[in-house]
């Protein structure tokens, strides 16, 4: 989304726009268009981390905690950033450390073997340097190949690495049931994502909005554990056994009561598989993608293996 405006509006714009207080105060699909477009959205890639949070695995890492600058907001983003975390490996040079300097952190997730991997635009704008890290992928730079800001995606490499896994991105938005989302907030360790769920809510809208309710376009989620730390992070369908978005926010509540039956919080948005495989065509066409779909469990732990922390230094 190119702009991030108001859903809150007066009652008189409402009644103009096609608010029936007689219906319950939701929006009255004979009207056209919602009232309000783009709703404020929250972008979720700042978070805190904790050294209590990291596993035995990951203790062999050294690292700087970070101190939040300010956490974001529902409403328009905050631009100031948080620390992140310095992580020195054995194999490091001291000259190589980043420091404690400001940036950010997310998700991303390969989607090739060539170590190409995707992640939210949001999350490395601005960077100078970035880096990834997993429990199958040690401390990495990565560089940025290509961003569609205005949908939030980006296409990221790790020169001379080979991908622990790579997942499929659909060829079909989900349908019906439940998603798989990993992350990195502050409740995962630095190197072993958090997991959660989300139910697909596009249906919610009226079908003559256009394409803010097509989830090829924009995916629209229940999921209230989405939350700081997961932007960039893969959206699977098990059913497809492949990456049917990624994330890139949470929905400002006042924006949602505008639409029947939709859950006013715990809502998340991404970009769908259209712009993801619009941007990898453009910029990426010889990446070697994964084309066999892996369904179910299986599925699920190749997304935990092709799933990384991003970080980024400004």
């Amino acid at each position: 989304m190119n702009r991030l405006i108001s859903a809150v509006l007066s009652l008189g714009l409402l009644s103009v726009l096609g608010w029936s207080g007689s219906r319950g105060g939701v929006w009255d699909e004979t009207a056209g268009a919602l009232p309000s477009p783009e709703p404020y959205v929250t972008l979720l890639d700042m978070h805190p981390v904790q050294e209590s949070n990291y596993t035995q695995a990951a203790k062999p890492i050294m690292m700087a905690m970070p101190r939040v600058i300010r956490q974001g907001v529902t409403g328009l983003p905050d631009p100031r950033q948080v620390e992140v975390p310095a992580v020195v490996t054995p194999e490091q040079r001291a000259e190589e450390d980043p420091g404690v300097a400001i940036g950010k952190a997310g998700t991303g997730f390969f989607i090739a073997s060539d170590g190409t991997l995707l992640t939210a635009a949001h999350v490395v704008n601005g960077c100078g340097r970035m880096q990834i890290i997993s429990k199958y992928v040690a401390r990495t730079w990565v560089s940025l190949v290509a961003a569609d800001a205005a949908h939030d995606v980006a296409v990221l490499k790790a020169p001379d690495l080979r991908s622990p896994a790579v997942v499929r991105l659909a060829d079909a938005p989900p349908s019906t049931g439940k998603l798989f989302i990993l992350g990195f907030p502050e409740s995962a360790s630095l190197t072993a994502p958090a997991e959660t769920w989300g139910v697909p809510e596009n249906d919610k809208f009226p079908a003559n909005i256009g394409p803010m309710a097509n989830p090829r376009d924009l995916l629209w989620m229940s999921a209230p554990e989405v939350t700081h730390g997961y932007s960039g992070g893969p959206i699977f369908d098990p059913r497809q056994g492949a990456v049917v978005g990624l994330v890139k926010g949470e929905v400002d509540g006042g924006y949602l009561r505008l639409v029947r039956d939709m859950p006013t919080t715990g809502i998340a948005i991404g970009p769908g598989i259209q712009h993801i495989a619009a941007l990898l065509r453009r910029e990426v066409p010889y990446a070697s993608v994964n084309l066999v779909s892996s369904p179910g469990e299986a599925g699920q732990d190749t997304l935990r293996r092709a799933t990384v922390h991003v970080l980024c230094w400004h």
